[in-house]
């Protein structure tokens, strides 16, 4: 099963994000970061688009072709049930999966 991944940047709300959905089960991993001028710019953190944000919530992550990997921190393995979360992407949004893969390299840097 793949999930979708589009990149997200709000001006209005000050902050960009990558969302994951799981179309099927409405499932939901965010990475978001606040823009330049917002409370925590230096700092992602990982949700579930309704739960309260993790900071750090990633230790590692990797691409292995069109799959996305990422090991969790104790703390946001709890909010998603499994300490490494594996998907298989397609890009939504006009996006590549080449984008998206910089959008969390540079989020999570």
């Amino acid at each position: 099963m793949a999930i979708r991944v589009t990149y997200e940047h709000h001006p209005d709300l000050g902050c960009e994000a990558l969302v994951f959905l799981d179309e099927e089960s409405d499932g939901c991993f965010q990475i978001q970061r606040d823009l330049p001028g917002g409370a925590r710019p230096d700092e992602y953190c990982v949700t579930t688009g309704a739960s309260a944000p993790i900071y750090g919530g990633i230790t590692q992550w990797r691409r292995v072709g069109d799959r996305f990997e990422f090991a969790l921190t104790r703390r946001a393995a709890a909010l998603f049930d499994d300490d490494v979360l594996s998907f298989e992407v397609i890009a939504g949004d006009g996006s590549t999966v080449d984008d998206l893969a910089a959008h969390v390299d540079r989020l999570i840097r």
